[in-house]
């Protein structure tokens, strides 16, 4: 009725719509989509802007992973976007809630447990699907005795570095509980090659991503360049597709991500891994 009462030879005025009504049908659309139509009248921002509009665009289970205050639902997105939130296996610990152990202790345990051992989530910025960063720590990086944890400008405490290595192999997994259903994710090793790095030039690594067991859809694996195939990030590290994979609506199982060295035969200097992070390929 308000929308025929306000209908004009262009068509009907939307803004005389009721705001929840607004809001209801927004929370349909994505991200991008409600932020472009915050513009259309002060109406429709404040519709636009509700928690109620990104309360949809959050993941149903955010609440446990985040600790973390903000003004509204939508600071809290962005939020999410631009500033990963370090978690175990989905549970985020509140620190204050550990007060009643000895300090020294606790230090040591929120430094190598929450720092150290944690996954990054974080949320992708055109439709709120979950991002997962493993760590370092998380990962099985096996060569040898010339691989250390050191600190480094990182999401996470420590980083991996090889100081010389023959043969080298990561692995890392995840359930797909804590990734998002019915989206087709990619991961990618994050890493950077220091200036005096050396025996990556030829494509001696094989990498692949995948459930483990699923004979039916049988994981590809590449060969890659690292020293070629990387592409820039703006954190300034490197990352390198491993492979993908796609989540379905009810499926629990587990992903493995893996690089491998083919070859074996030649020394390697000079490696540098952050991590590994699961991301949705489509980004629409």
């Amino acid at each position: 009725m308000a929308v025929a009462e306000a209908k004009g030879r262009d068509g009907p005025d939307f803004s005389a719509l009721p705001e929840g009504c607004i809001a209801t049908v927004v929370s349909f659309t994505s991200p991008p989509d409600a932020c472009r139509l915050a513009s259309v009248s002060s109406i429709f921002k404040s519709a636009c802007d509700s928690d109620a509009v990104w309360a949809s665009f959050l993941p149903p289970d955010w609440l446990p992973m985040v600790s973390r205050s903000a003004s509204s639902l939508k600071e809290l997105y962005f939020s999410l976007c631009d500033d990963p939130v370090l978690v175990g296996d989905g549970t985020m610990v509140s620190l204050p809630r550990l007060a009643t152990l000895n300090r020294l202790f606790l230090f040591f345990f929120y430094y190598y447990y929450f720092l150290c051992r944690l996954r990054g989530f974080s949320l992708d910025r055109h439709n709120g699907k979950k991002c997962i960063m493993l760590s370092a720590r998380a990962l099985s990086i096996t060569g040898n005795d010339r691989l250390i944890m050191r600190s480094e400008r990182a999401l996470f405490a420590e980083v991996a570095e090889l100081i010389k290595v023959l043969w080298l192999e990561i692995r890392g997994t995840i359930s797909s509980r804590m990734l998002s259903p019915r989206t087709l994710y990619a991961a990618y090793l994050v890493f950077k090659l220091t200036g005096n790095y050396n025996g990556f030039e030829l494509p001696r690594f094989e990498v692949g991503a995948g459930f483990v067991g699923d004979e039916a859809g049988k994981r590809e694996r590449s060969v890659v360049y690292l020293s070629r195939s990387y592409a820039s990030r703006r954190d300034g590290w490197s990352e390198i597709e491993l492979g993908d994979f796609l989540t379905k609506d009810v499926q629990d199982g587990e992903v493995e991500m893996s690089v491998q060295d083919a070859r074996g035969n030649r020394w390697m200097v000079g490696l540098v891994v952050e991590g590994i992070e699961i991301r949705p390929k489509d980004r629409k």
